[in-house]
């Protein structure tokens, strides 16, 4: 340690000097990103299949999948946002019927 840098951090930018430019030319590479392009394509496939199955698994046993879930919540959301709008026609109408008096 007589340059002041620890034995880990000589061997880590040795490393990165050694592989750095073979890693950034692939990654900055056409095929680098046809594969990230593919490999998004295959999670998402896998994704929407387990989802797809995990359903239909929940509601042959008659329980709540998360679509369903996110569905009623919207549809209590919708709710709230509704009720919130007839309190406050509620409480114009008890203010201009006290004003009246």
């Amino acid at each position: 340690m007589a340059d002041g840098y620890p034995l880990w951090l000589k061997l880590v930018l040795r490393l990165e000097r050694t592989i750095g430019g073979t890693v950034e030319s692939a990654v900055h590479s056409d095929a680098y990103f046809d594969l990230l392009a593919e490999l998004n394509r295959t999670k998402r496939t896998v994704t929407n299949t387990t989802e797809s199955l995990s359903r239909r698994v929940l509601h042959l046993a008659n329980l709540p999948a998360g679509t369903d879930v996110r569905r009623m919540r919207e549809q209590l959301a919708g709710v709230e946002r509704r009720l919130i709008q007839l309190s406050k026609e509620l409480d114009g109408q008890r203010a201009s019927s006290h004003a009246e008096r």
